[in-house]
């Protein structure tokens, strides 16, 4: 990660800048959604991997699909 010199006047929330220019691909933000369905598979993975518990799965499963 490279740091870019800002000056305080030109701050400003994250979710109102501009995305990255040095991302690549032609949809700059696309990277940067996260697709819950995929999230569950990655979690189930690890459960049957025995590197994640039941219990936390719940936990996180409840994180990514808030009721």
């Amino acid at each position: 990660m490279r740091r870019v010199a800002t000056t305080r006047a030109h701050e400003t929330d994250l979710l109102v800048r501009p995305p990255c220019p040095d991302l690549p691909g032609p949809s700059r933000s696309s990277g940067l959604v996260v697709d819950p369905v995929e999230q569950l598979k990655a979690l189930d993975d690890l459960v049957a991997r025995g590197l994640l518990s039941p219990e936390e799965f719940e936990r996180q499963k409840g994180r990514i699909l808030p009721a």
